[in-house]
């Protein structure tokens, strides 16, 4: 515990990182010690432990919700079409960088999603980024979520579309921004909210943003980078699970989180997909998804929309109430079900609105052998950091039980300091 007690002599020196220069000063005093929470050399083990710096931990810090990225089909899929194909395109898809891989791929996305069709793109944050540059420009609105995604207010400002925010997750909020500009003949209104909040762990109530959106004759995009595989009964995500899947206009969606490997997509119209690929700067000046991530992902969905899927699914529910229930005595779940939510979510923030309290909290859980993920500013609000903690359907019951009496033993000093 030598490590963790030089942490605490520095805390004891300062408070929360107020500007620039504390931050600097403060990552490098936790790399100094093995102890800074980020760019830790994670090795994996029989999931869901991996071992962190010598700790077998608990890996409460993955987004593979449904244990794909390790599963015998899709890891068989990535060796055969890296044998087929090569481990590279080495070209963009506008020019020698569509493979069959590719092509198959979108195929399946746009069936899958009920779309006409769907274009993949190298990264999640290349898909949001480019496709709304490609969508909007200074003659359009785009009506952001407050708590949305950095990669979506990203591809607005280099948009220069007219921005306006509106309180997360609030749809008077959102009609009132739309109502504002509702004079001025802009080309495109595009709404865009995420369905599963990465930060928060919130769900947007996409029925009632759905019919704001449509009084106001504004088109809706949707990031369900964490909600699908998760949420919907053949894992097409949350609109899919609330009923409006035909409602929304423009999907986004990532092949990083439950399907397991690297990549983005967006399923939309022919026009809209065509105009993406014609107009997406970060999809023409990037390299294509490799073939064994394409052909590992067209794997993965297999699996999401069969009765594996399902039963993994289920599995993850299980295990995020179980874990939500057992922390209930911490007072750390921040988003409880209501009329507007499901009531249940995989992602379940701790705030600790500390950044070296958060950090000192990381250490503890980590040498008590859960692995977490910190979360500090720019990720989240200035001043208010988080341990998040995220669930997968790979965790036995007795797992989360046991996590959830570390997390309660180890971060209660922090709750009550904060």
């Amino acid at each position: 515990m030598v490590q963790s007690e030089s942490a605490t002599e520095y805390a004891e020196t300062g408070d929360i990182a107020k500007d620039v220069g504390q931050r600097i000063a403060m990552v490098r005093h936790f790399a100094s010690t093995g102890q800074l929470p980020f760019f830790q050399q994670i090795d994996p083990r029989v999931p869901p432990r991996v071992d962190v710096r010598g700790h077998e931990c608990v890996l409460l810090g993955s987004n593979s919700y449904i244990g794909l990225s390790t599963h015998p089909s899709v890891i068989a899929a990535s060796v055969t079409a890296t044998q087929s194909f090569g481990t590279g395109t080495t070209g963009s898809r506008l020019l020698n960088g569509t493979y069959p891989v590719h092509v198959a791929l979108e195929q399946q996305l746009a069936m899958w999603l009920g779309h006409e069709d769907a274009v993949v793109f190298t990264t999640g944050y290349q898909t949001n980024v480019g496709a709304i540059q490609g969508l909007l420009g200074p003659d359009c609105l785009a009506v952001v979520d407050s708590y949305a995604h950095a990669s979506i207010r990203d591809g607005v400002r280099l948009s220069q579309a007219v921005e306006a925010k509106f309180a997360h997750n609030d749809v008077a909020s959102l009609a009132a921004a739309l109502h504002s500009h509702a004079e001025t003949p802009f080309r495109r209104k595009l709404v865009l909210v995420d369905s599963l909040y990465s930060m928060e762990g919130s769900t947007a109530p996409l029925e009632q943003i759905v019919a704001v959106c449509k009084e106001a004759g504004a088109l809706l995009m949707v990031d369900e980078a964490h909600g699908i595989g998760v949420f919907g009964p053949t894992g097409a995500g949350l609109a899919e699970r609330n009923g409006v899947a035909q409602d929304v206009d423009i999907l986004m969606g990532s092949l990083s989180k439950a399907i397991g490997g690297l990549g983005g997509f967006i399923a939309s119209s022919q026009d809209i997909v065509d105009e993406i690929r014609l107009s997406a700067r970060s999809f023409w000046f990037s390299t294509s998804g490799t073939p064994a991530s394409m052909a590992a992902a067209t794997a993965a969905i297999e699996v999401i929309r069969g009765e594996e899927g399902r039963e993994r699914r289920e599995r993850l529910e299980r295990n995020a109430r179980l874990m939500r229930q057992s922390l209930e005595p911490l007072n750390v779940v921040l988003h409880r079900p209501d009329e507007l939510s499901p009531d249940w979510s995989p992602i379940i923030p701790i705030r600790l609105y500390d950044e070296l309290r958060t950090a000192l909290s990381w250490n503890k859980l980590r040498d008590a052998g859960v692995f977490v993920t910190p979360a500090i500013y720019p990720a989240v609000p200035l001043g208010k950091p988080i341990l998040r903690v995220c669930m997968t359907s790979e965790l036995s019951e007795e797992e989360v039980i046991w996590c959830a009496e570390v997390l309660t033993k180890e971060l209660s000093w922090a709750l009550a300091a904060a």
